[in-house]
């Protein structure tokens, strides 16, 4: 008995001592190769908190469709007074701080606020809009009422935070 506890040692330590040479070398990673891994992960991170908003905002949108709350006021006209659509403030919230005006959709107003996000420092942006299925140029600035407005395409507005 007294062997095999000997032999299981001897065991144990050649294991110990193998492992401990392959934690051993010169054979790690460079440092430009650390630093581009770090980089790669950074966008990776970046990337998927995208797609979690992005995600966030389609099941929102899913919820509100199912409520029937998602309607496309395009259909009304435009009213006739003088000014733009933006002066005028938002008609109808969207969630997350999202609201829209007349003539515009939350379906096409949330693609707004997804594009506005990944570029937050651009005054044009282009968003598709499901209602239509067409892209739209829409031109963003600061609004007086706090945040961000959007509009162009017919005549469509969309007020971020």
């Amino acid at each position: 008995m007294s062997r095999r506890k000997g032999v299981l040692a001897v065991l144990a330590v050649l294991c110990l001592g193998l492992f401990a040479y392959g934690c051993g070398g010169d054979d790690g990673a460079s440092q430009d190769e650390l630093d581009a891994a770090r980089a790669e992960g950074a966008k990776e991170a970046r990337d998927q908190a995208k797609l979690n908003q992005l995600q966030r905002q389609i099941n929102q949108l899913q919820k509100q469709k199912s409520r029937g709350s998602d309607q496309n006021v395009g259909t009304q006209s435009q009213s006739s007074g003088s000014g733009s659509s933006s002066a005028a403030g938002p008609v109808s919230s969207c969630g997350d701080g999202v609201q829209v005006g007349p003539n515009t959709s939350c379906s096409f107003a949330m693609n707004v606020a997804g594009e506005k996000g990944s570029n937050p420092g651009a005054s044009t942006i282009t968003a598709y809009s499901p209602v239509t299925g067409q892209q739209y140029t829409m031109s963003c600035g600061s609004w007086s009422g706090g945040g961000t407005v959007c509009s162009g395409g017919n005549g469509a507005t969309v007020y971020l935070p």
